[in-house]
């Protein structure tokens, strides 16, 4: 029966085995593996796997699997499960977009950690059982675990949505006094075409409230559910490290975050690298620095609070001069985003290093 099918129908038939459900038009992209984006091609390739019930689209543009095309793979065991209402279906079809994003950049998704140095995804339902006591309102869609990092990843969409603080920061507490299951920071999936706007936003908001969010003090941990409440997205110290990114850049900023902390070492060269995020990577020189390599929006938040609080210390006429000054490595596409306070640009002494792309031979 296997042998009537091409090699992209096999695929969506296995991805929907292992997670039940996924959006229409995540269907057709999961289909296209050779990146021609026709999608009235590609409907063509979906058609026959409802016309034969291997599958059954809903009217939600959800796409369930069916006992046929189940049929096809009985080894294979479901990541999660459904159930619910219309609200616990979309949440499931978030995992499993973000699934098949991770597949598709060659991250496997399994069901509990494995022994590699390689990046793998554990869905949200199968970390909760790793994991107990993380509050049932968080929005996280699983954690990717790289070499040293255990990063919640999120599908934000535009940017717009409702960002339970206290509920994601639950992720963040060390269980039964190990650290082993603690989420070290976040990575914030956002749609294509709309990433400078996003970061903006969720930057902005951040700032707006920085005391408060940026604070030393650790919450308690908690096991029954918070309030719930509509907010926007804002970042809190506890997070450790927010990255943003979209389904077209994924590979690229994947690889920036796991070669980040070799190149804060590299820009810190004989200086000393510092334990205190909001003051910097590193010091050397009266000079300390933030290595934005990857868009940790976080990072630039503490960059613009250090540089604003220096400017009010220079400015103050009661306090002798400090000689310390900042500096920041940040990528060409983010360049708009230090021009969100153009107040902080004018810090005399302040450096800004741009990276070059790879392809330039003077490098960076």
């Amino acid at each position: 029966m296997k042998n009537k099918l091409h090699e992209n129908q096999l695929r969506l038939l296995r991805h929907l085995a292992r997670f039940q459900l996924l959006s229409y038009s995540d269907c057709l992209e999961l289909l296209d593996t050779e990146g021609t984006k026709d999608r009235a091609a590609l409907s063509y390739a979906f058609r026959p796997l409802t016309k034969n019930k291997y599958i059954s689209k809903q009217r939600d543009g959800g796409v369930s699997i069916l006992a046929r095309g189940r049929a096809l793979f009985p080894e294979t065991e479901p990541l999660i499960s459904t159930g619910g209402g219309a609200a616990e279906r979309r949440r499931v079809m978030e995992v499993s977009r973000m699934a098949a994003l991770m597949e598709r950049n060659g991250v496997p998704v399994v069901g509990e950690p494995i022994d590699t140095e390689q990046p793998h995804f554990i869905p949200s339902a199968c970390w909760r059982k790793i994991v107990p006591g993380i509050l049932s309102t968080t929005r996280f869609a699983g954690m990717l675990i790289t070499e040293k990092d255990r990063i919640a990843v999120y599908d934000i969409g535009d940017g717009r949505m409702e960002w339970q603080g206290r509920a994601e920061g639950s992720l963040f507490h060390p269980r039964y006094g190990t650290y082993e299951v603690q989420a070290t920071g976040m990575l914030l999936i956002c749609q294509d075409g709309v990433r400078n706007c996003v970061a903006e936003q969720i930057i902005r908001y951040t700032m707006w409230q920085r005391r408060q969010l940026l604070r030393d003090r650790q919450p308690s941990q908690r096991e029954r559910p918070v309030r719930w409440s509509r907010a926007p997205i804002r970042l809190r110290k506890l997070y450790g490290r927010v990255y943003l990114t979209t389904p077209a850049r994924f590979r690229q900023d994947l690889d920036r975050i796991r070669s980040l902390p070799g190149e804060i070492q590299v820009q810190c060269g004989d200086g000393i690298l510092l334990r205190d995020p909001p003051q910097g990577d590193y010091e050397r020189d009266h000079y300390r620095g933030f290595v934005c390599y990857a868009a940790d929006l976080l990072k630039y938040v503490y960059f613009f609070s250090a540089v604003r609080a220096l400017m009010r210390l220079l400015d103050d006429p009661n306090t002798p001069s400090p000689s310390l000054r900042y500096e920041i490595y940040i990528q060409g596409e983010d360049e708009k985003l230090l021009a969100l306070y153009p107040d902080c640009l004018d810090l005399e002494g302040l450096n800004i290093y741009v990276y070059q792309p790879k392809e330039d031979p003077a490098g960076h």
